[in-house]
């Protein structure tokens, strides 16, 4: 078996910072400053730029100009600092500790004469207040511009050092379906078998997990495992999502069944069918996301029944971008890129919101010359418990 290294190399971080900074050349910004702690809106961009986790409790600001290196302030701890010189990209001679981010931000800012230039923030709605208004009270001449597009745009598009990553986590995908599909028994409650799968994932270097089960046929949504029986004949869909430890995200739904389906809900997966191919077909590099997304949900539509949640892109994160999911998600301006990881899971149900679900995930690679289901392990439309 093909072993998987968990560090990135550094040619992959060459190619990352010459992407971006190509890319913040172009839109005139002489640096662009990302913020890094716990919460996943906000460590998605440091981690890609830095090639380190960030701990609990632990805020790091990485102000990264578009001609020299970047420079690292960690908060507080020199615990923290001593691991970030160990695990980042960042030079060790440019990671401080810092008692006061927004000040040491703007004697950086200054001392490199970057204060009164155009400056990129990375996601500022949440940007803390404070160390804005220091940023514009110390800098008056200073341009501070949204850049998060910008990261995302370079994000999307996968080399093959990243694609080995995510083939490594779509194989404990695989293995957490096959253990789900293992423990299923008729009496056990959704937690006891979810449970089998978290030692599995557990023992193969998983970081975040989000478990979603639905095991009723009454339920429109799954949700998070309960104290819920699982009963015959009730078809069970489980849906296996998580991050590895060096990154790199897995999503892959599978429903089982007891019996095969009928009447309605054979007809749901009957269409699960066509619009497996439709996806390969129609989710192609330059194609619109808008536009794809409309195509699925009519043809949804057409076969009298409804769906939500269609899908989205995977990276270092469990969602990255681009949305299916809601029209107010989706940009108009947005278009499928090559080698671009997405999953794709729209929740297949009758009209007017009711159950029973038909519900898949897969993960496709949209390639330069075709699009790859990247996830063909346990096909059937639905499973079938043995």
């Amino acid at each position: 078996m093909k072993t998987i290294e968990l560090n990135l190399t550094l040619q992959e971080k060459e190619r990352r910072w010459s992407a971006v900074r190509e890319k913040m050349a172009q839109q005139g910004l002489a640096a662009m400053i990302v913020y890094g702690d716990n919460v996943a809106a906000r460590e998605v961009a440091c981690r890609y730029l830095t090639n380190m986790s960030i701990d609990c409790n632990c805020k790091h600001i990485l102000l990264f100009p578009v001609d020299r290196d970047p420079v690292l302030l960690v908060a507080v701890s020199s615990v923290n600092v001593f691991f970030s010189k160990r695990m980042s990209w960042v030079p060790a001679q440019n990671i401080a500790r810092s008692f006061n981010q927004g000040a040491d931000l703007v004697k950086h800012l200054t001392s490199l004469n970057l204060h009164k230039k155009r400056i990129g923030i990375e996601n500022p709605r949440e940007w803390p207040a404070g160390d804005y208004n220091t940023i514009k009270e110390s800098c008056p001449g200073i341009e501070l511009v949204d850049a998060t597009p910008l990261l995302t745009e370079v994000r999307r598009q996968k080399s093959r050092e990243e694609l080995d990553l995510m083939e490594e986590a779509i194989r404990i995908g695989e293995l957490a379906q096959l253990a789900f599909r293992a423990n299923i028994k008729e009496g056990l409650r959704e937690e006891e078998v979810v449970g089998k799968v978290e030692d599995v994932i557990r023992a193969n270097g998983v970081e975040r997990r989000f478990w979603l089960i639905c095991s009723s046929p009454e339920l429109p949504y799954p949700w998070v495992p309960g104290d819920t029986i699982i009963r015959r004949p009730n078809p069970v869909a489980f849906s296996a999502e998580f991050q590895r430890t060096r990154g790199y995200a897995c999503q892959v739904v599978r429903t089982f069944c007891w019996e095969e389906p009928k009447g309605e809900y054979k007809r749901m997966w009957d269409l699960w069918k066509e619009l497996r191919q439709v996806v390969l077909k129609e989710f192609r590099p330059g194609r619109s996301v808008v536009e794809v997304s409309a195509k699925v949900e009519d043809m949804v539509s057409q076969w009298g029944f409804e769906c939500d949640y269609l899908g989205h892109g995977l990276g270092v994160s469990i969602f990255d971008a681009p949305a299916f999911n809601a029209q107010q998600e989706r940009e108009n301006s947005q278009v499928l890129k090559p080698n671009e990881v997405i999953v794709f899971h729209p929740m297949i149900r009758p009209k007017g919101g009711k159950g029973p679900l038909a519900w898949v995930a897969d993960m496709y690679l949209t390639g330069e010359k075709e699009t790859k289901w990247m996830t063909p392990f346990l096909p059937g439309l639905p499973e079938m418990i043995p």
